[in-house]
């Protein structure tokens, strides 16, 4: 099974709250936003270092339940999000969340961000019940709050569209993707790099239902928006990889190849050598050279994505378990079937926790 990068919309908290009578007190305003300068830069590392500062100047002088402090509890996970530290960006998350409803309601632009942002978090550690639910409170919460027609409301609509596709709902997956990018169209225009998300996983939706022709027009359009944020932009990887994909679907490998191959230099730039989309990328060049016959590198491939995702994702997370089944298809191709059937009995105990 390979391994596909998609592109789901991440919310960040911009707005920086000065509060009346709090403007002259500038210390936690300049700390978030030199956080959230580095977040916005790709320097996730730092944005939680300075992020951290920010927190304590914020619970100190406005309270830990303040909107400055949800502001910078949402930076924070974020940031521990982006760098795939999943176990990690959950409490700030919520603790962000809790804020908000309590402040603001559950109806309020702040809520419905926070929802999105935790159900995003929720698809990527495979808990995917709660993530619909989430997906579908943060819809309700815009729709109730600003309206049918506001920009914002297609973020959640993006990313729920996007777990529908990845869990093989085709039919209802592809209204909502529709439904938000035309909503970006309107609003940002059709070469804002939101539409170009949209763009992305409806080309994998088509991909999937037998369009590779369909499919690669719209990979290649999103590539041409996303690299306009520039050619080492974290998404020009995704789409890299994922416009890589079908190429090698297509049996044209060595066209496959570089791109596999710049996609993962792309990712390891922004993200360093240890996250769960370079473990992706990784996957792929394992299967790729898997089918052109260079076993040996294939396993260092597998086995290098396999120590990612357990460490980043944990040991029973379905994405692991794609990888073992790989390394257990090449170790049987390899002669060595005994090897080859304990990393099968425990891919299918995971595929089990998964039905």
């Amino acid at each position: 099974m390979r391994k596909i990068v998609s592109v789901l919309a991440l919310l960040l908290f911009l707005q920086v709250f000065c509060l009346p009578g709090r403007a002259e007190e500038g210390s936690w305003e300049t700390l978030h936003q030199h956080a959230l300068s580095l977040y916005q830069s790709g320097m996730f590392s730092e944005a939680v270092t300075e992020g951290l500062k920010a927190l304590g100047e914020a619970e100190k002088t406005a309270g830990p339940d303040s909107p400055e402090a949800a502001s910078t509890l949402g930076l924070l996970a974020n940031a521990w999000h982006s760098l795939g530290q999943y176990d990690e960006a959950g409490p700030y998350y919520l603790r962000a969340l809790a804020i908000h409803e309590a402040r603001n309601g559950p109806d309020h632009p702040d809520t419905a961000s926070t929802l999105n942002n935790l159900a995003q978090l929720r698809h990527f550690q495979a808990r995917y019940a709660e993530s619909e639910a989430l997906y579908r409170r943060a819809i309700e919460s815009y729709e109730k709050a600003l309206g049918k027609d506001d920009p914002a409301l297609a973020t959640p609509l993006n990313n729920l569209a996007e777990l529908y596709r990845s869990r093989g709902n085709a039919a209802a997956a592809e209204p909502l993707f529709f439904r938000a990018m035309a909503l970006y169209e309107e609003h940002f225009g059709t070469d804002h790099p939101n539409v170009a998300m949209c763009l992305n996983n409806l080309a994998l939706l088509y991909q999937a239902g037998g369009s590779p022709d369909q499919a690669e027009s719209m990979f290649r359009r999103a590539l041409a928006i996303f690299e306009t944020l520039g050619p080492e932009h974290p998404y020009v990887a995704a789409s890299l990889n994922n416009l890589a994909l079908l190429l090698f679907e297509q049996k044209k490998v060595t066209t496959a190849e570089p791109l596999f191959i710049r996609a993962l230099a792309v990712y390891e730039k922004n993200f360093g050598e240890g996250h769960p989309s370079v473990a992706s990328v990784i996957h792929n060049l394992g299967e790729l050279n898997r089918a052109k016959g260079d076993a040996k590198q294939s396993e260092a491939y597998f086995r290098r994505a396999l120590a990612i995702k357990e460490r980043y994702l944990g040991p029973d997370h379905p994405s692991v378990a794609g990888t073992l089944e790989n390394l257990a298809a090449l170790c049987r191709e390899s002669g060595r079937k005994e090897e080859a059937k304990p990393l099968e009995e425990r891919a299918a105990a995971i595929r089990r926790l998964y039905p």
